[in-house]
């Protein structure tokens, strides 16, 4: 127990949440609280989804060491809670309500070696995971089945799933912009575009109305994101990029190492390990090149714009989030800029203006800011989210006043020092 125990809690704290408690054959986890974090429920899932697979992994150790079958059920609830410190320890602080006890409930309905989401959960992450159909589960205290859905993996690709996309409003000009870039860079004169503006305000809306401009024009699109709680670890996002642009993310290990080769028939042997390694496609029985971190960068990245130089047809990559990059990705993607604008390729980034790195300082790059919507646009847009009921004509002009003044308030440097929503975790073996 306490091997399982010492797991969640590191894998818990590795995705950013807080370990609450342990209840002797049990654990319970938060996240969102008492840091907040926008993408808390995903975070949580990533987790449960690591802690069920490092938890097999030691299943074989305790079954051959101990004859005892281990399995672990978790249950992931998001609501509003209570949460603050409780007494005058160090570890008082917990969060207390009825959306706690509804984790543990959903914990208590999981198969073993599952993870079982409520609806609200299930919300919040369809667009990031790939879940079971919806199931009625009879819970303690509930005098009705309540919905839940099974967490099966993270897609490999986010989407809006099962959501209809609105009208794009008030963004003809950053369209056009766009659209007048990306036929400059089909004419061979590439270019890095970047889409600046504060959460929330459109930046991955905008992204996808340019990946569907390119696809319009039957330009190859290559897209990335970063991600907050993966900072830490070296070459991933550039890894991804790279794993998308070669075609090998559904190949096994051979497939993917002569795919590379097909693709770069030119490139120094030590290179093609170097990338083999990177893409996690490497031969088991060769080791590549014992080089430090920073050699191996720019191997790598010469690598990478010597085949985008010699790229013959037009392409588009979509780098999202880049104030969340990894330092190695950054420095790589930084020397890949540079050869951009002797390519048929366009480079679109996106970040928040807090991000000064290397990415948003490139020579020649073009930067389109996202200003807020203004009151008519707003009203314009929840209109058409909430539909044309008259019921609903009143709230539609609340809810766009309220937008206008947080996004006034957002400009001033105004933050909220509350959260209004968190992922209570349960766990039980």
């Amino acid at each position: 127990m306490s091997d399982v125990f010492d797991c969640a809690a590191t894998i818990t704290r590795r995705y950013g949440g807080t370990v609450d408690k342990f209840t002797g054959d049990g654990i319970m986890a938060l996240f969102g609280a008492p840091v907040a974090l926008e993408d808390h429920a995903v975070r949580a899932c990533l987790a449960a989804l690591d802690i069920q697979e490092q938890t097999a992994r030691l299943a074989g150790d305790v079954q051959r060491r101990n004859g005892v079958v281990l399995q672990l059920r978790v249950g992931l609830n998001s609501g509003r809670v209570i949460a603050g410190e409780i007494g005058s320890e160090p570890t008082g602080y917990t969060a207390v309500g009825e959306q706690v006890g509804m984790a543990q409930r959903m914990e208590s309905v999981a198969a073993p070696g599952g993870v079982m989401l409520s609806e609200s959960t299930a919300r919040l992450v369809e667009h990031a995971t790939v879940l079971g159909e919806p199931e009625w589960v009879h819970v303690k205290g509930a005098e009705e089945p309540l919905p839940a859905r099974r967490l099966l993996r993270a897609a490999a690709e986010r989407g809006r799933i099962g959501r209809r996309e609105p009208t794009l409003v008030g963004r003809t000009w950053e369209l056009n912009t766009l659209a007048g870039i990306l036929d400059q860079a089909i004419s061979g004169a590439g270019c890095v575009a970047g889409v600046v503006g504060p959460p929330g305000i459109g930046k991955s809306r905008i992204a996808r109305e340019a990946v569907t401009l390119a696809i319009g024009r039957g330009v190859d699109v290559f897209t990335v994101s970063c991600e907050s709680h993966t900072r830490e670890v070296p070459f991933l996002v550039v890894a991804r990029l790279l794993r998308t642009v070669l075609g090998v993310s559904d190949l096994d290990e051979h497939a993917g190492r002569a795919r590379v080769r097909a693709r770069i028939p030119d490139a120094n042997p030590e290179d093609l390990l170097l990338l083999d390694d990177l893409l996690g496609i490497g031969d088991p029985d060769v080791a590549p090149p014992a080089i430090t971190p920073d050699a191996r960068g720019r191997r790598l990245a010469a690598l990478l714009n010597a085949a985008t130089l010699a790229r013959t047809t037009s392409a588009q990559y979509v780098i999202e989030d880049v104030h969340w990059i990894d330092e190695a990705s950054e420095a790589m993607l930084a020397e890949f800029l540079t050869v951009v604008p002797q390519s048929r390729a366009l480079v679109l980034i996106t970040y928040r203006p807090e991000y000064g790195g290397a990415l948003s300082r490139t020579a020649g790059a073009q930067t389109i800011s996202l200003a807020p919507l203004n009151s008519a646009q707003t009203a314009a847009l929840t209109t058409e989210l909430l539909g044309p009921d008259p019921s609903v004509t009143g709230l539609a002009a609340r809810i766009a006043h309220r937008v206008i003044l947080s996004l006034k308030r957002l400009g001033a440097g105004h933050s909220s020092g509350w959260f209004s929503s968190v992922e209570p975790l349960s766990l039980r073996g």
